[in-house]
């Protein structure tokens, strides 16, 4: 984790969906390289928070500041903005009529308009990466959840994110299938990458977290490190929590 200026900046954020308070007050700062951990009970807030960042919804109020611009600010280009994004989410959102390859040039060659050569060659390091190279040609549905995943986890990689969301990414997966996808996320923390990950694998927070950030009610309740987290967690809500699942 380096000591600089936060790359993620959040501000007293509100979200409503009707009369629901999806995120109530949330702040939160992410240093340039940290991994940050989100647990707490379903509807919780964690996912919604998740999608602000990449301003898949809109805040009520509040700031949010990534990498020195307000991206709630109308002159900032929302394209440039996902494009230093990467997310992953619960399902793996392939385009289906697309080959492994197809679906991680895509991007690139069009947002970034990355020359299709130097796309594919990016393309198969990421293949690599993810130790998928031999699935290139496949397509989604000749691939297993897992696999599925990974391949979502070097499409996101492709556009050369500065900062990567995991919303929930091992969820819909089969639990012998879960492994190889955290082993890739473990490997992007090694390397350094911002990482925000809302998850239930609570071995894989020990691991690769610098931070654990308890929410419940759509509030952040405890930020702590891991081995306070896990072994003192301050507030009641969180020992509960953390008896029910542990």
């Amino acid at each position: 984790m380096n000591d600089h200026r936060p790359i993620i900046q959040i501000k007293s954020v509100c979200k409503y969906f009707g009369r629901l308070k999806a995120l109530d007050n949330v702040s939160l700062d992410v240093a340039p390289g940290e991994k940050i951990v989100i647990v707490g009970p379903s509807g919780s807030g964690k996912s919604t928070l998740l999608r602000v960042i990449n301003r898949l919804e809109v805040i009520d109020s509040g700031r949010i500041i990534v990498d020195d611009m307000d991206i709630y600010d109308n002159s900032s280009n929302i394209h440039e903005i996902r494009a230093e994004i990467g997310m992953v989410f619960q399902n793996f959102n392939l385009f289906r009529h697309k080959t492994a390859l197809e679906n991680l040039m895509l991007a690139p060659v069009k947002v970034r308009k990355t020359p299709r050569l130097e796309a594919e060659q990016k393309a198969l390091q990421l293949m690599d990466k993810v130790g998928l190279r031999d699935k290139a040609q496949s397509y989604p549905a000749q691939l297993s959840g897992g696999q599925q995943q990974r391949v979502a986890i070097a499409r996101a990689l492709a556009m050369n994110p500065r900062i990567m969301l995991f919303d929930e990414p091992t969820s819909a997966l089969d639990p012998e299938m879960i492994r190889e996808v955290l082993d890739v996320m473990i490997g992007l923390a090694r390397d350094g990458m911002t990482m925000i990950v809302v998850t239930h694998e609570m071995g894989f927070a020990r691991e690769v977290a610098d931070r654990m950030v308890f929410m419940d009610g759509g509030q952040i309740l405890e930020i702590a490190h891991p081995r306070h987290f896990f072994e003192k967690p301050k507030h009641l809500r969180c020992q509960k929590f953390l008896e029910m699942i542990l």
